[in-house]
């Protein structure tokens, strides 16, 4: 029974492999807009929580337990991110190992019949 790419391509789940791909593309856009904003709001000085200017400290504490609620959302959304990816990844890699296992398959009934087919050309050349 030969395994073609194209049934290693079947056995992965591609319905939910695309149904994700916006979700996780989605995802990893905010999380990367929204480091690259915190890095240059840092890198600038313009960080709410760094600010010369605030000379009441409840307005301090109240932008830091606001930045506190962010981080713990990007947290969130990586962390969804990560379980996504390690289950699609999960999917692949049991793909791959049923891929290898059919492909160990193939492999040794081809040499169990290259014997068989060699058995006869030798069988034929010397009844002969």
């Amino acid at each position: 029974m030969p395994i073609s790419w194209m049934t290693a391509l079947k056995i992965i789940p591609w319905g939910n492999v695309l149904e994700s791909a916006p979700h996780i593309v989605k995802a990893a856009k905010h999380l990367f807009s929204a480091a690259k904003a915190a890095e240059n709001d840092y890198a600038s000085g313009s960080d709410p929580g760094r600010r010369e200017g605030l000379a009441n400290l409840d307005s301090r504490i109240r932008l830091m337990e606001e930045r506190i609620a962010e981080l713990r959302q990007e947290q969130q959304s990586s962390a969804e991110l990560i379980k996504s990816l390690a289950e699609q990844n999960a999917l692949i890699v049991e793909a791959v190992e049923i891929f290898r296992m059919r492909l160990k398959i193939v492999l040794v009934t081809s040499f169990i019949l290259l014997g068989i087919l060699a058995g006869l050309v030798f069988w034929l050349l010397t009844r002969a």
